[in-house]
């Protein structure tokens, strides 16, 4: 019972769906038109398929629940295809086809590289890879992926799937590793670009804020496929009436977090209440200027109230940036170089010596967090 279950296991895992296939002239077969089932069981009466990368040969599938596709006969180590595709996903692949052939010249389905044994969901304009992602995956191999088309001097823009609409406006936002993977980072900028094919539409995780963990705070917005251009819109930088939003719900997170602490155990050895101890701060009264929301601050993983405490310590105690990043004390994203991490702590510092002494209530305030905010988008 055990190797029967193994071998489905295994065969679940390794039977690929894709939408192109070779022919006997060599020719290529694209699913990317809507055809109806009778045409396409005529199709796969009268001829042979087989796989554009190993040559394997394929079966045309026409069902009623996944969109038709194709699929190996047999058990397949085609070293091409990385997972299963869902109906989500080949769907969002079809109709992304034909969103870049209206825009460009030139798009290419399921592009294979040889080089780096990758193959792209879309080749657009024959330079950029374009990857519909639809289920979570390792963060570490979207960031591989990413480095083999750099490789080969092709760069790539990752999409995530959505299944379903998304509220609209500035909200709490959670970002798994493997999405945080994705971002892109135009002008400093991180923004994750979502697509939802039922609508034929795109999202944009846009203005992001780091929290702590999986929480982002950021804007949605979304723009139909009959309005998006290629290469892709670029969200705009958010308003200041946004901004106080933005602030408003960071605000509510950084009460929380202080909240939480009041409560810890072995105080002498939380790093929160030794710096509070070492800067001689109450609890209750933190400043409002420690536990600002500051772009990049993903670089560091950990609370923004802790590690600003900390850089606002170590100053006080004539420690550089560059010694307090090489102790270890403030985590540093596995991602980020040591000299990312030390521009962000150097520009928190000199905003809080503008807001030091200064409350959220007061005017100026928020005027200072904004422009730090904005000045480098």
């Amino acid at each position: 019972m055990s190797f029967c279950w193994r071998f489905f296991t295994i065969e679940k895992r390794r039977v690929i769906c894709i939408l192109v296939a070779a022919i006997k002239d060599g020719d290529l077969f694209y699913l990317t038109r809507p055809y109806i089932k009778e045409e396409l069981k005529a199709v796969k009466s009268n001829m042979q398929f087989f796989c554009p990368t190993c040559g394997s040969p394929v079966i045309l599938k026409i069902g009623e629940v996944k969109l038709p596709h194709f699929a190996h006969k047999t058990l397949s180590y085609c070293d091409s295809y990385s997972e299963p595709e869902s109906s989500l996903h080949l769907q969002g692949k079809t109709l992304l086809y034909q969103f870049f052939s209206s825009k460009t010249s030139t798009v290419e389905l399921e592009k294979y590289f040889p080089a780096i044994r990758q193959r792209a969901d879309l080749l657009v304009d024959r330079h950029t890879a374009i990857e519909f992602q639809c289920s979570p995956i390792p963060a570490a191999q979207i960031a591989a992926r990413s480095l083999g088309y750099t490789q080969v001097g092709v760069p790539s823009v990752w999409i995530g799937g959505l299944g379903k609409p998304l509220a609209e406006g500035i909200q709490q936002l959670k970002l798994a590793e493997w999405k945080k993977e994705m971002l892109q980072r135009k002008q400093q900028c991180p923004y994750l670009i979502m697509y939802a094919p039922e609508e034929n539409r795109f999202y944009y995780y846009s203005n992001l804020i780091f929290i702590s963990g999986t929480q982002w705070i950021g804007k949605v917005k979304s723009l139909d496929a009959s309005r998006q251009r290629f290469p892709f819109a670029v969200p705009k930088r958010v308003t200041e009436k946004e901004f106080e939003t933005i602030y408003s719900l960071f605000y509510q997170t950084r009460k929380k977090f202080i909240s939480s602490q009041y409560y810890a155990k072995n105080r002498m050895q939380n790093p929160f209440w030794r710096s509070c101890y070492e800067l001689q701060l109450d609890i209750r009264r933190l400043p409002d200027a420690i536990g600002v929301p500051v772009k990049n601050a993903e670089i560091i993983f950990c609370n923004s109230v802790l590690w600003q405490m900390q850089a606002i310590e170590a100053t006080q105690k004539g420690i550089s940036v560059t010694s307090l990043v090489q102790s270890g004390k403030i985590p540093v994203h596995h991602r980020a170089a040591a000299k990312e991490a030390e521009a962000l702590l150097e520009s928190y510092l000199s905003l809080y010596d503008k807001l030091k002494g200064k409350s959220n209530g007061q005017a100026g305030f928020m005027n200072l967090l904004y422009d730090s905010y904005c000045k480098t988008l």
